[in-house]
Order: structure tokens, then sequence, then C-alpha cells
């Protein structure tokens, strides 16, 4: 009987130790940016720590630089040449676009927006040999002109980003 309870013991100390060294191997905010309150990875989030979901993140992250910054020739060259989009709604195809629409898209915030403001938590990032997606969260805010006048947009959504790897780099193929 001693050795039953000494063997169930083991056992437990063995799964304590397991969910304690695998917590360890998660990704979490302090990991990644720590010094930008504005990219950050959720608390409820468990996200393995690999070489791939930290690039893919490290893509997520240049993307929200790049939408804050307004640099366009940045989230063009983010972009892969198979990018396709549905815009949020799967009942219509009258609003889809790919990559050869992204300019106009671009060209459209270049015109109007002023400032822009963006947020994420991640909420889950799964990596599946070359295709990968993240879901987060974003807050965002944006000043626009239009008509002589400054105006704000801002909002809170949840958005899926889906990746493929091309020559050794992860690139967004939807959800831009």
């Amino acid at each position: 009987m001693a050795i039953r309870r000494l063997i169930c013991l083991l056992v437990l100390v063995g799964f304590a130790f397991t969910t304690v060294a695998c917590a360890g191997n998660q990704v979490r905010s302090d990991d990644v940016y720590p010094d930008d309150p504005n990219f950050m990875i959720s608390d409820d989030a468990e996200i393995a720590d690999t070489e791939e979901v930290r690039e893919v993140l490290d893509v997520l992250y240049q993307y929200r630089e790049a939408m804050v910054s307004k640099d366009f020739g940045a989230l063009t060259r983010m972009a892969s040449r198979d990018y396709y989009d549905n815009a949020g709604t799967t009942h219509t195809t009258e609003d889809d676009y790919g990559y050869d629409e992204l300019a106009d898209i671009f060209e459209l915030m270049a015109q109007y927006a002023q400032e822009v403001q963006y947020e994420i938590l991640v909420k889950d990032v799964v990596v599946d040999d070359h295709r990968a997606h993240v879901d987060y969260q974003f807050e965002y805010a944006y000043q626009y002109r239009m008509a002589d006048q400054d105006t704000w947009d801002a909002g809170i959504d949840v958005n899926r980003m889906e990746f493929q790897r091309e020559d050794d780099r992860w690139m967004i193929i939807s959800g831009m």
C-alpha cells in the first residue's frame, strides 16, 4: 500500500512539474515587445513558444507598426501575391479583394487618414507547416479629414490574419 501511495505521489509530482514546465514554454507579453503596450499577448492565451510562432508574431507586430506609421510600402511588401480577403463578409463576393486591389485601399487610407491608433491583443497563434494564422482583438482609432473637417472613427473588433511561408518568410495571405 505504501508503494502504491508513493507511485501516486510521484505521478502527481511529475504531472505538476510537466504542467509548470509547459506553462513556462508559452509566449507571454513580457517575452515579446515588453516595451510596447500596444502589442500584447492575452493572459488567457496558451501559445507555444516556438521559433515559428515568434516569426509570425514578428510579422503581425511589423504590420501594426506599418499601420500606425501609414507605411503602405511596408504593408505591400508583407502581402503575398496570393493575398485574398472577403472584407469580413461571407454572404457576398462584391467586397472581396486581392493583392492587386491593396494599392487602391492603401491609397484611400493615405488620402484620408490623418492619424492611426491601433492596439493588438493576441488570442491565439497556430502554425501548421507552411501555413499559420493569428486570432487577435484590435482596438483602433482613425482620424479622417473629410470636407475640411476632422472626424474620428474608433472601435474594437476581432480578426484572423493568415500567413503562408514563401522563400523563408511569412507573408500575409488574408486579414489586413
